[in-house]
């Protein structure tokens, strides 16, 4: 059988040898037919069986295999002097190729013989490795587990963080309430003052002095029992300061999946206490103006210089 090797690939498929060359396959693939019977394949596939890669590379296989393993290199070395004997001048690249192998093997069987002679303490270093990569898996998963449990407790504290957020919210939202509650109350009692009054006021021989005094006494006295002059202070004091305050601190937090639920409830409770303030802000403002102008229609119900 034809050699496949030639003066132009010669150089490369020897340098093929170190990375693939120690397999049959390879070898039959390349060798010329008058080597066949030398015994290469058959040691070839011996050292396969042991452990030995393809580069042929020792290292990598078994150490309780590297006395099996330096015979069938002294073995393959014979093997390759037999196949180059067989070589004439028609098979010179076959030569060349046994040549080549011989040389690489040689290094090979050294490499080996070192490595049975220091088995044991190859052995014992392996062990020593294994015993510290594993101690140090275990650092790295107390670490791990020291980290998880920081992360689920920052975690509880950003959802409780969160929570406190959404109750402050809640009783902005009470109190605000509160005050559009008492100014509404207060406004249906300042009309129903205005208009008895203003009924009794244009009534033929009525007290006039004494129906104005009266009902400027319950004008007063409206704003007084539901509280306008404080909660005008507060709507315009502190309400406003805990809305941006409420709002600025529920702003820091970024939506995730595992406070998705507490993020939304906070958000609707942040937004009601933002919308009932403005509502109870402008209930404040009309109500004011409706109590100074019920003063001042009373005012000019009067007569003059009164």
């Amino acid at each position: 059988m034809a050699t496949k090797l030639t003066d132009s690939n010669i150089d490369k498929i020897l340098k093929e040898i170190p990375k693939k060359g120690f397999r049959t396959k390879f070898w039959r693939e390349y060798r010329a037919g008058a080597c066949k019977g030398s015994g290469v394949g058959k040691i070839m596939d011996q050292l396969e069986k042991y452990g030995v890669p393809p580069s042929g590379d020792p290292s990598k296989a078994d150490l309780d295999e590297m006395p099996n393993i330096v015979q069938a290199f002294s073995m393959l070395s014979n093997a390759m002097l037999k196949a180059n004997g067989k070589c004439g001048a028609l098979q010179k690249h076959s030569s060349l190729l046994c040549k080549e192998y011989r040389k690489i093997i040689s290094k090979l069987e050294d490499k080996a013989t070192k490595l049975a002679q220091n088995a044991g303490k190859i052995k014992a270093q392996k062990l020593l490795d294994e015993q510290r990569i594993q101690q140090q898996n275990e650092a790295t998963d107390k670490h791990l587990e020291k980290l998880k449990k920081e992360h689920e407790a920052n975690r509880k504290l950003f959802v409780k963080q969160i929570k406190e957020v959404e109750t402050r919210a809640a009783k902005i939202e009470e109190a605000c309430k509160k005050v559009s509650k008492d100014v509404a109350e207060a406004q249906k009692l300042l009309e129903a003052v205005k208009k008895d009054w203003k009924s009794k006021h244009g009534k033929e021989g009525a007290d006039r002095p004494k129906i104005e005094a009266t009902a400027d006494k319950q004008i007063r006295a409206v704003a007084a029992k539901f509280k306008i002059s404080a909660h005008a202070k507060s709507i315009s004091g502190p309400l406003p300061k805990l809305v941006k305050d409420v709002t600025s601190n529920f702003t820091q937090f970024k939506q995730e999946d595992w406070n998705k639920k507490e993020l939304v409830a906070a958000g609707k409770k942040v937004a009601a206490a933002r919308r009932t303030y403005e509502q109870a802000r402008d209930a404040v403002k009309f109500y004011t103006a409706q109590h100074k102008i019920a003063l001042n229609e009373l005012q000019k119900a009067r007569p003059e210089g009164v």
